[in-house]
């Protein structure tokens, strides 16, 4: 073979690979762009406004209608309970999600912590999967240990301030 041959097999080899590229990328984009028609049928899931109702509902019922039964359900009134989801949303310990606010969040926890119930049961009163419960349980839980550290570290430093004195 001589050196023109060569150069020609190389640059036949080298248009035919772009090629392929170029068809996969293509077929790619392609898949892409009507990708739902190959992943199938999703999950079918209820009616979210009726849902968000029931568990708007479900959250007045528990923490507006009356500070006993918010001493009763989260042992702690009312103003306490705003003044606690305040500070972890004011320390950034916690925030509104797209599906869950920080009052929700601390409510499920304390409601789980307060009443010995699982995450199973207490899904299924506020209307969220037991993984949801599970996943913004732990969540608090870290958000609550941080805000104790931080108390005592400020406690810490009033109490040395004071001795100073």
């Amino acid at each position: 073979m001589d050196m023109d041959q060569q150069r020609y097999y190389y640059y036949n080899m080298l248009r035919r690979r772009t090629l392929c590229v170029i068809i996969l990328l293509l077929a790619l984009w392609y898949r892409s762009r009507d990708g739902r028609k190959f992943r199938g049928k999703g999950r079918k899931y209820g009616p979210l406004v009726q849902r968000g109702i029931y568990r708007t509902n479900v959250l007045i019922r528990l923490i507006d209608t009356s500070d006993a039964t918010c001493i009763k359900q989260l042992r702690m009134t009312r103003a306490v309970f705003y003044k606690l989801c305040n500070r972890l949303r004011q320390k950034e310990l916690l925030s509104d999600t797209f599906h869950v606010s920080v009052e929700e969040q601390v409510a499920v926890f304390l409601y789980m912590v307060g009443q010995h119930h699982t995450n199973s049961s207490v899904g299924f009163w506020f209307w969220r999967s037991s993984e949801t419960v599970s996943r913004y349980f732990n969540i608090v839980l870290r958000a609550m240990g941080e805000l104790a550290r931080k108390q005592e570290a400020q406690a810490r430093v009033i109490f040395t301030f004071q001795e100073a004195n």
